[in-house]
């Protein structure tokens, strides 16, 4: 990878952060969108997105069946905290998948020399996002 190429995808990954916080720091409502569940909404969005690389890179041989069978559950399991009615289990356990998905990457990538910049990457925005998960757990409380 190119190190504009990994310059961009720090940006675009960084910035992909950065709703969770503006979400979080919203007034409950803003124009009309209760922005909780816009919060947990995007929190699913992202979380599969991470879970649909995992499905990609086994099916470019970089992983196995264990692989794509974790991508389907954190997949659905990301939808299935949309249809709890508990907003702070759905923080909770959409805060639990990204940190299986960011085991899921250690795993994966863990003998990949050429991809420890990106398990770095991710480790660091699984922070950055975990973190504003915790606040909107306080929040809920």
């Amino acid at each position: 990878m190119t190190p504009m190429s990994k310059a961009t995808s720090t940006l675009l990954t960084y910035a992909g952060a950065l709703p969770f916080w503006l979400l979080l720091l919203a007034p409950a409502s803003l124009f009309g969108i209760d922005t909780v569940q816009a919060f947990l909404a995007y929190g699913a969005v992202i979380s599969a997105f991470m879970a649909g690389t995992l499905w990609g890179v086994a099916q470019m041989g970089g992983a196995g069946l264990a692989t794509i069978f974790a991508s389907n559950v954190l997949a659905l399991l990301s939808f299935a905290t949309l249809l709890l009615q508990q907003p702070a289990l759905s923080a909770g356990l959409q805060l639990i998948v990204f940190g299986l998905l960011l085991l899921a990457d250690r795993i994966v990538f863990a003998a990949d020399v050429g991809q420890r910049w990106y398990f770095r990457l991710r480790t660091g925005v699984t922070v950055v996002v975990a973190i504003a998960y915790v606040a909107m757990l306080y929040r809920l409380a």
